[in-house]
C-alpha cells in the first residue's frame, strides 16, 4: 500500500514537472517580450519604432522573414540557423534622416543566440547636409537601447 501511493505521488510529481517545463518555454511572443524588458542588458524595441516584430517561429524560417523584411532586413538572417522554435524579435525606427534597425534571435529558454544592430544615414539627408552624423559610435550596449535618436 505505502508503495503504491509513493509511486503515485512520484508520478503525479514528475507530470507536474514536466507540464510546468513545457509551459516555461512555450511563452507566447508578447509574455516572453515583457519577460525580456525587466533585464536592462536585453534587447528593447525603440520607443518611437516604425515598427516592430515579435514572432515564434522555427530557425529554418529566418530566411523567408528575411525576404518578407524587404529593405529592412538583415543580411545575417540569410545563414543556416538550427532548425528549432526561437524567439525573433526586430525594431525598425525611419526619419527621414536615418533608418535604425535592429534584431535579437532567443531560444525558448531565454538564452540570446544572435543579435544584430545597424545604422544607415540616407543619401539625401547626407548630401543636402541634413544629416550631421551620430550622435554616439555603435556599441555594445545598443541592442537594449531603446532611443535609436542618440
Amino acid at each position: 500500500m505505502k508503495k503504491s501511493i509513493l509511486i503515485l505521488s512520484l508520478i503525479s510529481l514528475i507530470s507536474l514537472s514536466i507540464t510546468w517545463s513545457a509551459f516555461a518555454t512555450n511563452k507566447p511572443e508578447d509574455d516572453f517580450y515583457s519577460s525580456l524588458s525587466k533585464n536592462e542588458n536585453e534587447y528593447k524595441e525603440y520607443k518611437n519604432a516604425t515598427f516592430n516584430i515579435r514572432k515564434k517561429l522555427n530557425g529554418s524560417e529566418l530566411k523567408d522573414l528575411e525576404q518578407e523584411l524587404a529593405k529592412y532586413s538583415f543580411s545575417a538572417l540569410t545563414a543556416d540557423y538550427p532548425e528549432h522554435d526561437v524567439y525573433f524579435f526586430a525594431s525598425y525606427y525611419e526619419d527621414k534622416h536615418m533608418v535604425v534597425k535592429k534584431y535579437a534571435i532567443y531560444d525558448l529558454d531565454g538564452n540570446l543566440l544572435y543579435s544584430g544592430v545597424g545604422r544607415t544615414a540616407k543619401k539625401e539627408a547626407v548630401l543636402n547636409g541634413e544629416f550631421n552624423g551620430w550622435k554616439n559610435p555603435s556599441g555594445e550596449n545598443e541592442l537594449a537601447d531603446d532611443n535609436p535618436t542618440d
